[in-house]
């Protein structure tokens, strides 16, 4: 067990950078959980500043439009005159002015074409929030003359108003735990960015020492077999990997707010170690087909990140274009997101909406069987280039 004993001790003298990876990592993660806010339990409308200019304050209808607006709006009198109204809307003391022409009321409920008046702050977003609530007032109102022409103004306001007071409870029947999902969705998809560090700075160098031609040649004059050297990196590369992993998970599970064990954790945490295996693969590969320290110290940095951004790691995959996920899709990283994400949003447990994360994990491994291949083909074209 010569190899495997010297395995680790390499891998002790590259201990400093993988804990210090392994702690800034869940530095970030402490901080984003602090920061986000998965426990909203309510809703609070944003008022928008807005002037009104009232010409048909005796209308009941109009008096029960502003009434309803009161929700959405924090008006302010600033009377009206135009150009004291132009002023307060380019010096943003307002964001939306709204005018009620003369007998709007009247001639509304007399079924006229008529309008309002408005003017916005150029490229207001909160202004599409008073537009919707002047249509939905609006509109339920000529639901009402249309369906009742006799109705007097009184009435329509009365009824109108009643309408909008009206409120909906919503019940959600399946038990869902959403803080832990989304929180696993993003630990997950970080964590496998630092996994794919650790096994690059770890496994590539420790490999990269092993395949260095002075070292090859000395272990070939040695007792130890070629088979037997294989398989105790093998072995060690394995208990690095499944270490990893467990850290990764137990790191994960205490830095959870919600201390919750469920099949879609479970889910995550498989995903995790069918990842790890692309991860070792692709340090196999590095292996392969870098020739220094330095430059494995390189692709450690670069590559992690390249594939974490355009894979969705990161940022989410909703957010990236179409002809980035077409490119990154050719990763292993993309499919491993893809699988959290739909872990995320699982509810029902049953093969169907199992399938398709299986099918992304099987991806996953069919791209750790080729860079493994890939890995045996080149060390094997370097063994006959040099001997």
């Amino acid at each position: 067990m010569q190899v495997f004993k010297l395995y680790f001790k390499l891998l002790r003298s590259i201990s400093t950078t993988l804990l210090l990876y392994t702690v800034l990592f869940a530095g970030i993660t402490i901080i984003q959980t602090v920061n986000r806010n998965d426990n909203v339990t309510g809703f609070m409308q944003d008022k928008i500043s807005t002037a009104i200019v009232n010409y048909n304050e005796d209308s009941p209808l109009v008096q029960g439009l502003i009434e309803y607006l009161e929700e959405y709006c924090e008006f302010k009198d600033l009377g009206d005159i135009e150009s004291d109204l132009q002023d307060a809307l380019f010096f943003r003391e307002v964001e939306y002015i709204l005018t009620i022409p003369y007998e709007f009321g009247e001639d509304f409920s007399a079924g006229k074409d008529v309008s309002l008046e408005k003017k916005t702050v150029p490229d207001a977003i909160y202004a599409t929030t008073v537009d919707a609530a002047i249509n939905t007032y609006l509109n339920t109102a000529k639901n009402y003359l249309y369906t009742v022409p006799d109705i007097t103004e009184e009435e329509l306001a009365t009824y109108v108003s009643n309408d909008l007071k009206a409120q909906a409870t919503v019940q959600i029947n399946e038990k869902t735990d959403k803080v832990v999902d989304s929180y696993y969705s993003y630990y997950v998809n970080f964590a496998s960015y630092i996994l794919l560090t650790g096994c690059i700075v770890g496994v590539s160098l420790i490999m990269l020492s092993f395949h260095n031609i002075n070292i090859r040649r000395r272990n070939l004059v040695s007792p130890i077999t070629f088979r037997s050297l294989n398989i105790q990196l093998m072995e060690g590369n394995l208990i690095f990997v499944l270490g990893y992993d467990i850290i990764l998970i137990v790191l994960g599970y205490i830095l959870n707010p919600i201390k919750t064990i469920d099949t879609n954790v479970l889910l995550h945490w498989l995903n995790l170690i069918v990842f790890s295996f692309c991860a070792l693969g692709i340090s196999y590969l590095a292996a392969m087909l870098v020739k220094s320290k330095q430059a494995n110290e390189a692709l450690s940095v670069i590559l992690p990140l390249g594939l974490s951004f355009i894979s969705g790691a990161f940022v989410p995959q909703f957010l990236l274009g179409d002809s980035v996920l077409h490119f990154s899709s050719f990763a292993p990283v993309y499919w491993f997101v893809r699988a959290n994400d739909t872990i995320a949003s699982l509810t029902v447990h049953n093969f169907t909406n199992i399938k398709p994360i299986l099918s992304y994990m099987a991806i996953q491994i069919g791209f750790a069987v080729t860079f493994f291949t890939l890995s045996l083909v080149i060390s094997k074209s370097k063994l006959q280039r040099e001997y």
